[in-house]
């Protein structure tokens, strides 16, 4: 049934796109679920070029009411080229776990998330794809690679389904301070891909942990400082996620 419902939603963005490039606070999803969790996640970034800096943000609360479904539902602000900052749009996110850890050699989920941005019509961004995760060098190392179809509905005529990536990799040295690089990027549409200068590939260092605070409260949080590995990604993005969990 999960995996039904994500080939279904993924077939039909295939046919039928996502205007929206790079934020600055995008961030990479994992397919891990805890079952009766909730929390406060705070989402921040910014980047520079080409053009002036622009920063964005979210804030969202999070409840996993099933043991392979959790479900998000935030706020965004956007503050582009160093204007003032204001409402951006609001986001429903919802991640699945597919196979259970450590039942195959990798682990998989998959997400379907709906964006309504502010801005008068420009029509709803959908998001769907899977969430893949593995271990190397017995379990001390985590990878994540994710590949997404993007794409705007009811919004302006001839857009198209777009292509992106999420990629992640740590070495598990404490609970409270992991270490690793992300990546991030957009190829294009997904069936004739842009021109390599006009995709937009970002990576760079990161830093991970979770702090326990008694019971199943605990704080976890990432950071990276990406940066752009060809003309049409932004020259550097500093980023940070930070999770209340209880």
């Amino acid at each position: 049934m999960r995996l039904q419902l994500g080939l279904a939603v993924a077939a039909a963005l295939v046919f039928a796109p996502r205007a929206d490039a790079a934020e600055p606070s995008d961030y990479v999803l994992v397919p891990g679920v805890v079952y009766g969790e909730r929390a406060i996640d705070l989402k921040m970034g910014s980047f520079s070029g080409p053009g002036p800096r622009d920063s964005a943000g979210s804030v969202a609360f999070e409840y996993s009411p099933t043991a392979w479904w959790v479900t998000e539902l935030y706020a965004a602000y956007a503050r582009p080229g160093g204007q003032g900052t204001r409402f951006d749009a609001i986001e429903w996110e919802n991640r699945f776990q597919l196979t259970e850890p450590g039942q195959y050699a990798t682990d998989w989920g998959g997400v379907i998330e709906i964006e309504k941005p502010h801005e008068a019509g420009s029509g709803w961004n959908v998001t769907v794809g899977p969430l893949i995760q593995g271990a190397l060098m017995g379990e001390r190392v985590q990878w994540n690679l994710n590949p997404l179809l993007s794409r705007n509905l009811a919004g302006p005529e001839g857009a198209s389904t777009q292509l992106g990536y999420q990629a992640q990799l740590k070495y598990r040295y404490r609970r409270w301070l992991e270490f690793g690089a992300q990546g991030l990027g957009d190829l294009g549409p997904w069936a004739h891909w842009s021109a390599l200068q006009q995709q937009t590939h970002r990576a760079g260092p990161a830093l991970f942990g979770r702090v326990g605070l008694g019971g199943r409260r605990s704080l976890s949080y990432n950071a990276g400082w990406l940066f752009g590995l060809v003309n049409g990604a932004p020259s550097d993005t500093v980023r940070a996620q930070l999770e209340y969990e209880f």
